[in-house]
């Protein structure tokens, strides 16, 4: 049986090599910058968990979402066949942010719509008992016989910093481009979504694109 501390070394591992041992190019060069990953231009108080009192769009309900989720094992075999990036939201069933990050942010009909025309959206229980294939590999609960244990898929793509929400942006590569840790409004998630749902990461710094940026959201 595994144990927390047993979180699989393996399999963090294993996801390190796959998103990092490739061979370096002009793309993985300029996310690896800090101007051109969203991630460190965020502040603690951008991210942290905040109730949005002025919203007017509509409240989530379970068989309600917007947004098209598969599972990653599905997303894998599509964007091998139909290459485009992937958008993965990491949550748990008892996290206050993450129900509002479905409620007020994926289910805003213009934040669901870019997601949906843009991204393979994956959204992952990081307390699943549910196995996940990812090329040869597979992930499995740390531990399947106590509820709250993590799964060492979320632990290995979250390089063991189990935050949630975190939302894990892979290019149409399915390599690792950034994590965004917290429950974002959509005024706030719609820049990050578009800067890397366009490819625009690739050759405009985050300040410059932010500066740029216009809304579409009233």
């Amino acid at each position: 049986m595994f144990t927390w501390k047993d979180i699989s070394i393996a399999g963090i591992i294993i996801l390190a090599i796959v998103f990092y041992t490739c061979k370096d190019n002009a793309l993985q060069a300029s996310i690896k910058s800090p101007e051109n990953k969203v991630s460190n231009y965020l502040t603690t108080e951008s991210h942290l968990f905040k109730f949005v009192s002025e919203n007017t769009y509509t409240e989530y309900k379970d068989g309600q979402q917007l947004v098209n989720w598969i599972t990653f094992d599905e997303a894998y075999l599509k964007c091998k066949k139909n290459p485009r990036p992937i958008l993965i939201d990491i949550y748990t069933t008892w996290c206050g942010p993450c129900k509002m990050m479905s409620s007020q942010t994926f289910n805003h009909p213009q934040i669901a719509k870019y997601i949906n025309d843009n991204f393979y959206a994956v959204k992952f229980d990081a307390e699943s008992k549910d196995s996940v294939r990812f090329d040869k590999y597979l992930f499995v609960s740390t531990d399947a016989t106590n509820p709250k244990a993590p799964h060492q898929f979320a632990a290995s793509i979250l390089d063991n910093q189990l935050a949630y929400p975190s939302i894990v942006f892979l290019n149409n590569q399915i390599q690792r481009l950034d994590i965004i840790k917290g429950f974002m409004p959509p005024q706030k998630f719609e820049p990050i979504i578009t800067y890397y749902g366009s490819g625009d990461y690739q050759h405009i710094k985050w300040e410059e694109y932010q500066k740029q940026f216009t809304s579409t959201i009233k």
